[in-house]
This record gives C-alpha cells, structure tokens and sequence, in this order.
C-alpha cells in the first residue's frame, strides 16, 4: 500500500492513517510517500513496516551507524538534528495540549552541544561468538543479540576502554559474563563486570586495571534473572570504590548503583536552569533526589533543603556530597518519596520533583494535599508529565516550560515544567 506519512509518533515513529486508524510507521519521516505493509492490527490502531520509500523528506540524513535499525537505540538517527530538536519540541507541546489543554508558550529548545559522543554511561550485554567476546544490545522487542562494534553517542573514552576490555576478556578466558556496565566523569572510567557466580583473577583483573583512564573496577554477581542490571552482590575489585565528578561549582561522588544523567554538559545546563527557576523561600523538598545534585544546586534558595531518594546508595553519596560542598542547611533521607511527603508536618515552599518515566504516580494526589506554593517538574517523558499536570492543574498554574534535548538521536526529550498555586 502506498501512504503519506502525516505527523511524528511518540517514539520516533512516522504516523499514517489507515481506514482513519493511525498507523505507526517506523523510520518514515513527516512528509514522506512511501510503500508499507500492516504487521499488526487492533482496534485503535496499526503497526506498520516500510517497504519502500518514494518521495524522500529533506529532514533525511544518511545515518552514521549500520546496526541503528536492528540496534533501535538511536531511533532518529537518520533525522538531520534541528529536525530532531523540532520534533521533541512538538511532542512536547501535543502532549500538553491533549491532556491539559494548555496552549500557552513553550521555550526553545536547549540543544545538545554535542549531539554524538554524549553519553556517559553504557550497559552492554556480552556475548561470545565466533570464539570471542563481543558487546551489542538486544534487538526491540526480542532477545536477539545485536554485536555493536562502535557506538557513536557513547563518549569516547567509552568506547576505548570498551574495546581494550574485550581484548581483555578473551586473553583470559573469561566464562559467565553477562553484561558490561562503564561510567565515564572527568576523562575517568568505572568498569563494573555483571557475571555469574566466577571469580575473577587477580592477572585478569590486572590488565583491565591496566587500561588507560580505568581507575575504578568492580564486579556484580548475578544469580538470578531479574530485569535489574546489577545482582545482589557487589564486590569492588580495584581502584577507588566511588567515582567523581564536577559539576560547575559542586563535586559530587557515586557509587556503582548510583544514577546519574547520561549527558553531563546537559545536566549540568539542566541543574543551572532548576536553579535560575527556584524562588528564594524557607523549605525546599527534592524527590527522587538520587545523588543530591539539584538539592546542592538549590541550597543557596532556602534556609532548609532535603531531599529524598530510594537508592540507598545515592543516599549514601548525597549525604556526603552535602558535606563536600560545605551544605549544612541540607539533608537527605533514604525512603519512598510520597510516603515521605505525606508523612511531613513541615510546610513546603518549594518542590523539586524529577521521576522516573513512569511519572508521579499516587505522589500527584498528596502533592494537592499539601498544597505546596511552587512546583518545578522535571521530566524525562511528555507523555506522563502531561498526564500527571492534568491533574496538578485543577491547583496549579504553568507558568514556563523548558524543553531540553538530552538524548540526541533519540526520541525521548527532558522538559521543566514551572508550575504555581492559584489563589483562592
């Protein structure tokens, strides 16, 4: 069948309209007139496959990476980059639109200074074939192993001590490997091995120790399947046992279980704007605070700042970060975030609130409860932020919102969303 693609999908998709249902298109660009068949069918909608493409968009580039299909990482990868930035910031303004009904105006979109070779952090599944060790990811939506030999957003010492680790790998004869997990911050390495019940040797562990900007190695043992990374126990082999960074004025460490943004430079951006937007007041809470660098950022704003996160760990490296940078007047606590809020008798100027991509969940109710002056959103998903701000917005006014493109080559967008209390 021959289609015109109408508009984007919320993945990176191209929509058309089959029998007036929507069809989601991988791959194919606004604009374009293509060939497709219909895979899958139900009631609301299609998925589709591109057989051919006719009438090409100018939006198209020719993709650096040959695995960017099979992979499904970089899904717009053939998407020349204002193109991307435009389309994040669309999905921004539909998703508000639709479930808010907000038609007020959206910021420009702070870009990616560096939209390749950004990312900071990979988690590699491992597989032998042919003999030797090999990182990939697994096809969408299969387990299929896709062998990667170059990743064009991962940052470059990444990818270094990624290929010299499998050399590594296989000059000792390693058994049981299962992924390999690597964080670069400040041109230094942590190398964590998620492998089964092995013991690694002290020779093998050498030579990793032995590559170049590598100054952090452990191991995480994993004995069950679980849609965790990590297993439960975790042994550091050698090299200090945190890692560090600096961001602008504030150093901060993490331990291995620790979040942190993929993209560094746009963190960095991002903590900066939180703190441009945070009014000076006497009580700031942040949840889902992970290592505790929004609440560092924030603490000049308040006379008292906490913040609470789940990780124990990120708890861990949030309360002495406090301590690095000299902030008394804030504090963490380990624990779940709307139980925490709901259980407080303090009163609350200002909530900072950064979820994972499932959103607030049974958090936006108490959020009403408390009935907090300010609120600064910071999401990493239109579509839950949008859902989550329909029901904030029966209390609560948007006044700005700030699209920012940390993911480039991506569909996914982080996105700041102030919001105040009406008057009564």
């Amino acid at each position: 069948m021959k289609t015109t693609i109408k508009k984007w999908g919320i993945n990176g998709e191209g929509i058309a309209y089959y029998h007036r249902k929507p069809v989601f298109i991988p791959y194919a660009l606004p604009q374009e007139e293509i060939e497709y068949h219909i895979v899958k069918e139900t009631r609301k909608y299609c998925i589709g496959e591109m057989d051919r493409l006719i009438t090409q968009s100018a939006r198209r580039r020719y993709p650096l990476c040959s695995k960017w299909q099979t992979c499904g990482g970089c899904a717009l990868m053939h998407t020349q980059y204002k193109e991307q930035c435009k389309m994040k910031s669309q999905m921004v303004k539909e998703a508000l639109r639709k479930y808010t009904k907000y038609q007020g105006p959206i910021l420009p979109i702070i870009k990616n200074p560096d939209p390749l070779g950004y990312r900071n952090m990979c988690k590699l599944p491992l597989q032998k074939i042919n003999g030797h060790w090999q990182t990939g990811m697994y096809e969408a939506n299969t387990h299929d192993f896709v062998a990667i030999d170059r990743c064009f957003i991962h940052e470059k010492q990444i990818e270094l001590v990624r290929k010299a680790a499998l050399e590594v790998f296989d000059q000792y004869q390693l058994k049981d490997l299962e992924t390999l997990v690597l964080k670069v911050f400040d041109q230094k390495v942590q190398m964590i091995l998620v492998t089964k019940e092995i013991t690694v040797s002290d020779a093998c562990i050498t030579a990793l120790s032995a590559i170049d900007s590598v100054v952090s190695i452990w191991q995480s043992i994993k004995k069950e399947e679980s849609m965790d990374t990590f297993g439960d126990t975790m042994i550091h082999l050698s090299g200090t046992e945190t890692m560090e960074l600096t961001l602008g004025a504030i150093h901060c460490q993490l331990l291995p279980r620790s979040f942190f943004q993929l993209n560094t430079k746009q963190a960095l951006r991002l903590y900066q704007l939180v703190q441009e937007w945070t009014p000076n007041c006497h009580t700031i809470m942040e949840a889902y605070c992970g290592i505790g660098a929004m609440s560092l950022f924030v603490a000049n704003k308040a006379e008292s700042v906490w913040g609470i996160e789940y990780n124990r760990d990120a708890i861990e490296n949030a309360k002495i970060n406090a301590q690095w940078n000299h902030c008394d007047n804030v504090s963490f606590l380990c624990g779940d975030a709307n139980e925490k809020l709901m259980g407080t008798n303090e009163s609350i100027d200002c909530l900072i609130v950064d979820p994972p991509r499932k959103g607030l969940e049974s958090m936006v109710n108490t959020i009403l409860q408390k009935q907090i002056p300010t609120i600064l959103y910071v999401s990493c998903n239109p579509s839950t932020l949008a859902k989550d701000l329909a029901v904030l917005t029966k209390q609560y006014t948007i006044q700005k919102v700030q699209p920012l493109d940390m993911f480039s080559q991506t569909p996914l967008v982080e996105t700041i969303v102030y919001l105040e209390r009406k008057s009564k």
